[in-house]
């Protein structure tokens, strides 16, 4: 049987089973005095003009079609709008097709796998890359960026995007995909809960569990909320950050030695603390919390301290939103004998290897990434894959409202520390993701102890990894 068939048939399946492994919350619209910050969008030949800038011929594949599949969330959905303006500048014309997060990780992978090519350009999840670089399924994008009929490199400036999303997009050094958005892991605390208690926003695992202790107060207001409902993008996006704080690691010495160290006795000890500051001071029911749950309890005022996506801040400090709004504080994830680690996460797209358009594809993903492109999407959305544009101060204007320029900057701080390999990323990193997610609930469930959960995640892990030829 075909090898890349049978692939297919393997990932296929997997994916069906696997939609509790969602990455990190989207990015959400702008708020009303977001949007209204930003400028009027100029004349369509004024807009051109940035793009024309580049040693590049737009209009070299005019009249081509491309089609391009999207989750939809705040960066997609300004982009759609956007679309115009490419096939303008371009010539191209593109079929711009949006989708639920879940039904678009089948219905990608599918069409990826199957060699029908139907999507030319692919909205994937960063995590996935690895899976699918090796697969055969996307396009190794080096040649491209290397090409001078298809890329100017001073205009477009690779290394003007955040390092940590840069090495989100590559595989072994090589390019495969090219960032859309940006995402780390903050620590939120209410300003006046702290100040009323006289404390300080934590910087340690220890003084975030007194904070938590100190602010808990049962049936009126919890100390701190986390996500516990299963899945490698759900609580185990969040419970990295605990488990390498306490000096774990997910391997051996990966990827060199893909031997499991998920049971050390670190791993077992972040596990403990996870599912005890929820347990004592999280909210009722935290072992089934998501993003949503937990950002909802933030814009109501039933927490005092939560740590979860950066993208929360547009949502907790929009006071049509949130009735906390104007109270919240950010800062750094705490950090533990193993040191401090915020997460990333980034959309990414990539290229279809059987797209009969490939060079168009790569115009629009050049176009979508570049700074002028960037810059009127982040004065709408909040957001920006580039350093020019997040330094710049018509964007520092524009999000003065959330948290006062503090959300920017310890945005920042912790996107410059962050590792690409926070979750390690390799072809079987779902499965093993999803079966460390059943584990943490349990523990935060009161299901089974750490030990006994860590225990039998970390034989489960070997079989799978000897089972894909990772171990012996």
């Amino acid at each position: 049987m075909d090898k890349r068939f049978c692939t297919m048939m393997v990932l296929t399946l997997v994916a069906a089973l696997l939609f509790g492994c969602q990455p990190a919350a989207p990015a959400p619209t702008a708020t009303p005095q977001h949007t209204q910050s930003a400028p009027t969008q100029p004349p369509v030949s004024e807009a051109l003009k940035p793009y024309m800038e580049a040693k590049v011929d737009w209009r070299q594949f005019a009249g081509q079609e491309i089609t391009v599949g999207v989750v939809g969330f705040g960066d997609t959905d300004v982009l759609k709008d956007m679309v115009p303006l490419f096939e303008e500048l371009t010539g191209i014309k593109v079929d711009y097709q949006v989708y639920p997060e879940a039904e678009w990780h089948q219905k990608s992978l599918v069409d990826l796998s199957s060699t029908a090519g139907a999507f030319d350009v692919v909205l994937t999840d960063f995590m996935f890359l690895p899976q699918y670089a090796q697969a055969g399924f996307v396009e190794k994008l080096d040649p491209y960026l290397n090409d001078p009929t298809l890329t100017d490199p001073a205009w477009y400036n690779l290394d003007d995007i955040f390092p940590a999303l840069r090495d989100a997009s590559q595989v072994n050094g090589e390019y495969w995909g090219i960032p859309i958005s940006m995402e780390s892991t903050l620590l939120y605390y209410r300003k006046d809960l702290f100040e009323k208690a006289g404390l300080k926003p934590p910087q340690t695992l220890d003084e975030l569990m007194a904070a938590a202790q100190a602010l808990n107060k049962p049936g009126e207001i919890s100390g701190i909320a986390l996500r516990g409902l299963r899945g490698q993008g759900l609580n185990i996006y969040v419970w990295t950050g605990f488990f390498r704080a306490f000096g774990a690691d997910f391997f051996k010495d990966f990827p060199k030695d893909m031997t499991p160290t998920v049971n050390s006795a670190q791993g077992i000890a972040a596990t403990e603390f996870y599912a005890k500051i929820l347990q004592e001071y999280g909210p009722p029911g935290a072992a089934n919390w998501d993003w949503a749950e937990v950002l909802a309890a933030q814009q109501q005022g039933k927490v005092a301290m939560a740590i979860d996506a950066s993208d929360f801040g547009f949502q907790i400090d929009d006071p049509v939103k949130s009735q906390t709004a104007g109270n919240w504080g950010y800062a750094l994830v705490p950090e533990g004998p193993g040191g401090r680690h915020p997460s990333v996460f980034s959309f990414l797209f990539t290229i279809n290897a059987d797209s009969d358009a490939k060079k168009a594809s790569w115009l629009f993903c050049q176009w979508a990434s570049s700074r002028p492109h960037v810059r009127e999407r982040a004065l709408k959305t909040g957001t920006s894959i580039r350093l020019s544009v997040w330094n710049s101060a018509e964007l520092a204007e524009s999000l003065a409202y959330v948290g006062g320029g503090e959300w920017m900057e310890m945005l920042a701080k912790s996107l410059s520390i962050a590792k690409a390999d926070y979750r390690p990323r390799f072809p079987h990193w779902r499965e093993m993701g999803d079966r460390l997610g059943i584990a943490v609930q349990a523990v935060i469930a009161g299901e089974k102890d750490a030990a006994t959960a860590m225990n039998e995640a970390q034989r489960d892990i070997e079989s799978l990894l000897k089972g894909a030829g990772y171990i012996k």
